[in-house]
């Protein structure tokens, strides 16, 4: 099928060229009318936000279709949801809204019965708990913003869901002044809890034994393979995290004040609802956890006869507006994202994370990079990849690059980051895990009888570390245990150096103990608590020089270059290479012409750059 489109498109590559070159010609001028069309914010707006599947996305997806910038370009733009608001989308708007004197209120819509333009349901999953941290400050920033611009009455924000699915989405709401749930809802205040599986007892059951080494005590990774309980110093570390993620939870969801018959919340209320969580909304009314129970079909009338604007539209025009006032005196800054696990291979391996930081300082127009990163770690080798960028742009191209610690970033993602100038975490960000793990199987005849397999292993030299059959032992496990040693007293020595520890003080902080941010601000692991924003103001701050009477504010003087995470697209790929190929260098070809500064110049935007 795509070798007989191919051929057709060949056969008509002229007309096919003049296509492709219209539909995105007419995308382009489309965009700018838009953009220009929303510029007219108009007075007694109220933003509404419809959360697409439940989820706020840090990165948009970039489908990259075989290398074609133009086709990536103009599919992306077909395929992503409208409606769909990433993480600093949605907190950039939210923070120009609240200096808006236009917008007088936000109206957010979680119901699992609303669907985006696109037809995906949305859903009350996904949010983790620094997520709503970081949206909770700007939504209540928002709240007392407009209070000071329209009175007492002014800044509501209303929250409509029909029942709230995991806790971090109520802790999110319980920043609006207004929370709205279906009668038949649900509140689910049930505390901060983990579960830990162990298959010790399983593993030796089929005959697998694992050779497995942590560095040190607190590291917890393999112990789901080499125990049957938790042992003590991580369960000491665990209970210690969960208690300070619950006692912030319960000091935030307890702090905000709304209006209602119900006694005032207390934290003594938020706590006895964890105990007998979770709740119907009836139950939540009473207990002023909600503000009342009633349907998404309501907005309307709450609304009223004020203006409706999305929240992505909005973020759009004010940021057409902000960049028509501010003339010159913008400070650009890149922004790169680390998500998921750290590797060596894939579409965002190590290497394409490394190179988007270099590519991105290397631009002129930026003066600083921030370093967004959410992930767990992973590779030791990969993570030490992405630490030679971060010394590279800092020590060799010159240009302070910032951290920003979003949902976690622990093991090898602090390997990763330990020397930027400045790293940010929320609260409740999950950090820490200095430490190292490594394991692999050893099939034992017990295995092998019971699945009827005979594993013969040659070798060339006596040397036993990779086998699957035979244990290490003597000399050879001391080797193996004297190279995870050296990873984990690297690994020390890296965060020692970024964090200006002393080698004692550095080793208190390691030993895979895990943090939360608030902890990891009092240990000195992160510079400062505060969210993405925060972390781009002080990047576009320290990228001008102290000289400048410059104050760096995200809403009014700072433009940022956006480097999406990528994923292949591989149906481009599938047509004939050849007829493809061709097909993409003419039109290149046919924007080039005038254009001496290539295809890049026609694609780049102001605001984000693909």
């Amino acid at each position: 099928m795509f070798r007989r489109a191919a051929s057709v498109a060949w056969k008509y590559k002229k007309t096919t060229v003049f296509a492709v070159g219209l539909t995105y010609g007419g995308y382009r001028i489309n965009k700018a009318l838009k953009g220009q069309a929303m510029v007219n914010i108009k007075p007694q707006t109220v933003l509404t936000w419809r959360i697409v599947n439940g989820l706020i996305v840090e990165s948009p997806t970039f489908y990259d279709v075989g290398g074609s910038r133009i086709v990536s370009e103009i599919l992306n733009k077909m395929v992503r949801d409208p409606d769909e608001v990433t993480m600093l989308e949605a907190l950039m708007s939210l923070e120009m809204a609240a200096k808006d004197p236009r917008v007088e209120a936000i109206a957010i819509d979680l119901t699992t019965n609303s669907k985006s333009s696109s037809g995906k349901a949305g859903g009350s999953a996904g949010v983790s708990m620094a997520q709503a941290q970081e949206l909770r400050t700007a939504l209540l920033s928002f709240r007392e913003q407009k209070k000071q611009q329209h009175g007492p009455d002014g800044g509501r924000v209303y929250f409509y869901v029909d029942s709230f699915d995991n806790q971090a989405t109520y802790y999110l709401a319980s920043a609006c002044s207004d929370i709205i749930v279906q009668p038949t809802g649900y509140v689910p205040l049930t505390g901060v809890t983990t579960q830990h599986f162990f298959a010790r007892r399983f593993l030796d059951m089929i005959g697998v034994k694992p050779v497995a080494e942590s560095r040190k005590d607190f590291k917890s990774v393999m112990s789901m393979f080499t125990e049957s309980t938790m042992p003590e110093k991580q369960r000491e570390n665990i209970t210690r995290l969960l208690a300070s993620l619950n006692d912030m939870l319960v000091a935030d969801i307890a702090s905000v004040k709304r209006e209602g018959a119900a006694p005032p919340l207390t934290e003594e209320i938020v706590r006895a609802a964890m105990v007998e969580g979770p709740l119907l909304a009836p139950d939540a009314v009473n207990r002023n956890l909600i503000s009342r129970c009633g349907y998404a079909l309501d907005v309307d009338s709450v609304i009223g006869p004020r203006s409706k604007c999305g929240i992505s539209l909005y973020g759009l025009a004010r940021g057409i507006e902000t960049f028509k006032a501010s003339g010159e005196d913008n400070t650009t800054v890149g922004l790169v994202f680390l998500i998921g696990t750290i590797g060596r291979t894939g579409t965002n391996s190590a290497r394409s994370v490394a190179e988007s930081l270099i590519k991105t300082a290397m631009d002129p127009s930026v003066s600083a990079v921030v370093f967004r990163i959410d992930s767990g770690g992973g590779d030791a080798i990969a993570s030490d990849t992405i630490a030679c960028a971060v010394d590279h742009i800092q020590n060799t191209i010159g240009k302070p690059v910032v951290a920003s610690y979003g949902t976690v970033a622990a093991s090898g993602a602090i390997f990763a980051s330990a020397m930027c100038r400045k790293i940010f975490a929320d609260p409740a960000t999950i950090t820490g895990s200095i430490g190292v793990a490594s394991a692999r199987p050893i099939f034992t005849k017990k295995l092998l009888d019971y699945v009827g397999l005979d594993i013969e292993e040659l070798r060339s030299v006596d040397n036993r570390s990779r086998s699957l059959i035979e244990e290490p032992s003597g000399a050879e496990l001391q080797r193996y245990k004297k190279r995870v040693d050296a990873i984990y007293d690297d690994f020390v020595s890296r965060v020692a150096k970024g964090r200006k520890y002393t080698a004692e003080e550095a080793e208190a902080v390691a030993q895979g103990q895990v943090f939360t941010g608030a902890q990891a601000k009092e240990n000195g692991l992160v510079d400062e608590l505060g969210g993405l924003t925060r972390a781009i103001e002080a990047a576009a701050q320290l990228g001008r020089s102290p000289s400048d009477n410059y104050k760096a504010d995200i809403t009014e003087n700072i433009c940022v270059k956006v480097i999406p995470m990528k994923t292949q697209f591989n149906a481009w790929q599938q047509l004939n290479p050849t007829a493809s190929q061709m097909l993409q260098a003419e039109v290149e070809h046919i924007l080039l012409e005038d254009n001496p500064h290539g295809v890049d110049a026609k694609l780049d935007n102001i605001y984000f750059k693909r």
